[in-house]
């Protein structure tokens, strides 16, 4: 059981890990709902009994290598994948209240994503502004598509409306934003989102 527990060790600590960071980005991209704590503690509350959980399966198992192997195979694969879904750029799930970009669910939160495709978060509140434009909009990109929420409540201040003037500015409810931005990166224009998961 030596090694089980040594396993046992190490995939409860890097899950302990992972729900800090989420719990993070929780509290700190969630600043202006109300549900900003529900989230976070919920979310800390869960991966802590994950790593438990994990901890009292993996212990339990037989001590052989093959075991061990799966049990990280498994890990890797479960861990890995949403990092790796992202390769997709594209929104492949969206209801309000929910995101999923390429495998990776993302419950509450505003998004943003870069002209890479690498998914990010911005402050939950109903003002878009110039410095979040100017943070993913590089020089090469086309377009910049705007989800102003399911029932369109965001709103740009009158300073990001004038980025229109550099780029292609694109303000629509979320989900035809969402349409919109897939479209456009499967022709394979530089396009960055920036979205407002709910109101």
């Amino acid at each position: 059981m030596k090694h089980n527990r040594k396993t046992a060790n190490v995939l409860s600590f890097m899950v302990s890990a992972m729900t800090c960071v989420a719990s993070w980005i929780f509290y700190t991209y969630l600043q202006a709902s109300p549900e900003r704590l529900t989230y976070t503690i919920g979310c800390f509350t869960i991966g802590i009994l994950a790593a438990f959980f994990v901890y009292a399966i993996v212990t339990s198992l037989p001590d052989k290598k093959r075991v061990r192997v799966a049990i990280v195979s498994i890990f890797g694969l479960l861990a890995f994948t949403p990092l790796v879904s992202t390769m997709a750029h594209r929104v492949t799930y969206s209801r309000f209240g929910l995101t999923v970009y390429g495998a990776i669910p993302v419950p509450a939160l505003d998004i943003t994503v870069n002209r890479n495709g690498i998914l990010w978060f911005r402050p939950k509140t109903h003002q878009i502004t110039r410095q979040e434009l100017d943070a993913i909009v590089g020089p090469d990109v086309e377009i910049v598509v705007v989800g102003i929420g399911w029932d369109s409540i965001a709103q740009l201040t009158d300073d990001a409306k004038r980025i229109s003037s550099r780029v292609d500015l694109r303000v629509l409810p979320t989900p035809a934003a969402f349409a919109l931005f897939n479209r456009l990166k499967a022709e394979g224009r530089i396009v960055v989102l920036i979205a407002h998961s709910t109101c």
